[in-house]
């Protein structure tokens, strides 16, 4: 589940303060095809994000979470996953609860290695994860930038 790791990893790197953050995964499921061979299998799961007594503001987040998405899920709409929801409760002294639930499918396939942990017919595989996490520090370090892009606008000519 490299997509929650690196999801909390960037909430507690750019968001929060890690002890005011929780973060797990519900309702997940297991989609593979069923034959003599293993070559992958898809994980769905709703990503629950909550922070308690947050001092930042809703809009603030979400704008992060937006940011985290353009850069790591795309694709969202391609896989037919529904937009994030949210609840916020407001408390006192400017803080709120919020609650964050992100819908997430990744994908893992096996990687013929010697050392692998999973072994057919004689051949040993690493089972990887598709989710691509391997950006640069610099990359990173500028999550913080919001970027909006709306791809349908002025895109047709007009007669």
């Amino acid at each position: 589940m490299d997509a929650l790791q690196n999801l909390t990893s960037f909430f507690k790197q750019h968001v929060i303060d890690a002890k005011s953050l929780t973060v797990w995964a519900e309702d997940g499921a297991v989609f593979c095809g069923q034959s003599d061979v293993v070559d992958g299998f898809e994980l769905e799961y709703t990503a629950i994000v909550f922070i308690q007594a947050a001092t930042l503001k809703p809009h603030v987040l979400f704008m992060h979470l937006v940011n985290w998405l353009n850069k790591h899920d795309p694709e969202r709409v391609e896989k037919n996953l529904p937009a994030p929801t949210f609840a916020t409760e407001i408390l006192d002294n400017g803080k709120c609860d919020i609650k964050i639930k992100i819908d997430l499918l990744e994908s893992y396939s096996l990687e013929e290695s010697e050392q692998g942990n999973w072994k057919q017919h004689d051949t040993r595989y690493d089972c990887i994860s598709d989710f691509d996490s391997t950006i640069t520090a610099n990359e990173f370090d500028d999550l913080h930038e919001l970027v909006y892009f709306v791809g349908h606008t002025d895109d047709l000519p007009c007669n």
